[in-house]
């Protein structure tokens, strides 16, 4: 598929949406291209929403995609996070400022509460993050993973011997570590479940695999 065909295919059907499923079998494209044209055009539903009234963050497809919601693989660890900032001889304002720096919305407050309290609601993105700031591997930062309260379709996901392999994936795709990898890809099946749907684990681990396609292919591209 050409950027012409792709280009004038996203245009009609953000154009005309009621008749999407009929725009894709109107061309021969293959299993990927038509996870790519739905990708970008479900991107720009959310951008329009956004300009509309954001939608709840646990429902946001993109969020967990990128790293943005808290998840059971990658919980950032009170006590690893002071030692490993003392280690690094910053003040929590330093880390407060450097992750400013880097586009994040954080306070000293933040990190002071992270260290003292709670950081329960730290994304993968975040923790990867802080990692790079204080220079020590996320593995070093997390809490041992549970997956005690998952929706039973996520937790058999996880478990499967091919989410591993898309974890590795991820990790390679988005250069990020293989902790921030799975707790991405399973903050991405909590998204879906959060919808309201319940797919099977073969469809959780289906979805997740064109998902890390589509990634692969756009950086290859």
């Amino acid at each position: 598929m050409d950027e012409d065909l792709r280009d004038r295919l996203v245009a009609e059907m953000l154009e005309r949406p009621e008749e999407r499923e009929r725009i894709l079998s109107d061309v021969e494209l293959t299993d990927l291209e038509r996870h790519e044209l739905s990708s970008i055009v479900e991107m720009s539903d959310l951008l329009w929403l956004s300009a509309q009234g954001a939608p709840a963050l646990a429902d946001d497809p993109t969020a967990a995609m990128l790293g943005l919601l808290p998840d059971s693989e990658c919980t950032l660890s009170s006590g690893a996070l002071s030692r490993a900032r003392k280690h690094a001889r910053l003040s929590v304002s330093d880390v407060a400022a450097r992750l400013r720096e880097r586009g994040w919305e954080f306070t000293k407050g933040d990190v002071f509460r992270w260290e003292t309290r709670t950081a329960a609601d730290v994304a993968p993105a975040v923790v990867q993050a802080v990692a790079d700031i204080v220079g020590a591997p996320v593995e070093d930062l997390i809490s041992p993973p549970s997956t005690a309260s998952l929706p039973e379709g996520v937790k058999a996901a996880r478990l499967h011997p091919l989410f591993d392999q898309l974890v590795d994936r991820w990790a390679r795709a988005r250069r990020v570590s293989p902790a921030v990898a799975a707790g991405t890809l399973e903050s991405r099946m909590l998204a879906t479940v959060h919808r309201g749907e319940q797919p099977s684990t073969e469809q959780l681990l289906q979805a997740i695999d064109a998902l890390v396609t589509s990634v692969e292919q756009g950086q290859r591209e």
